[in-house]
């Protein structure tokens, strides 16, 4: 069985310590997570149990800088899984860390999913709502929830004051209204709110 030979601090990153078996290095781990499995040069270890701590130290760096990218801003889970992916940690530590911010309550798709709607409902409809939320990875489920609740009324107003501010200075003419037409649709608005819009304008 391997013995560790040397538990030695690294010189960049106090925080870590590089861990010898047999005279070879051989990964590495954490202070705390050394600490907390009681190594000490003159141990005997197993693979399995390397494998154990390695796990929760690689669990433990990912889990902090996990913290750091969502202080910036609001994540979603995907977004969070792809980030870490993208840091080269393994599924495991990924699903771990995962399972830890859910514990802690610092992710939730649903908020994200309400927050985002209503710092962009003032200028995007439904389905540009809708889709943007896929990208972010939030489930079907949830948009359809959370998108559907929304008023059409509300909608409807919010198109509207775009509209005004879109044909600000420009005349009613058929090429301005199909661009206008164009536009609301670019930004998401139901045909059924986008015709009723443009209809009044070219009434006006």
């Amino acid at each position: 069985m391997p013995k560790i030979t040397k538990i030695e601090i690294q010189k960049r990153n106090k925080d870590k310590v590089n861990l010898f078996l047999d005279d070879e290095f051989r990964c590495g781990l954490t202070a705390e997570s050394v600490v907390r499995a009681r190594l000490a040069v003159g141990d005997e270890l197993t693979e399995e149990r390397l494998d154990e701590i390695f796990l929760t130290s690689e669990s433990e760096i990912a889990f902090n800088k996990a913290c750091d990218y969502i202080s910036r801003s609001m994540k979603t889970v995907k977004q969070i899984r792809d980030w870490l992916k993208s840091k080269s940690f393994d599924s495991k530590v990924i699903e771990n860390v995962i399972g830890k911010l859910y514990e802690y309550r610092y992710i939730d798709d649903s908020l994200y999913a309400e927050l985002y709607i209503n710092a962009n409902l003032p200028t995007k409809g439904k389905r540009r709502l809708a889709v943007e939320l896929a990208q972010k990875g939030i489930n079907k489920d949830l948009i359809e929830k959370t998108v559907d609740n929304l008023s059409d009324d509300k909608l409807s107003e919010n198109a509207n004051i775009l509209a005004e501010k879109y044909m600000r200075n420009k005349d009613n003419s058929t090429q301005n209204l199909i661009k206008l037409q164009r536009y609301l649709l670019s930004r998401g608005y139901d045909y059924d709110i986008v015709n009723e819009i443009v209809k009044n304008f070219a009434n006006a």
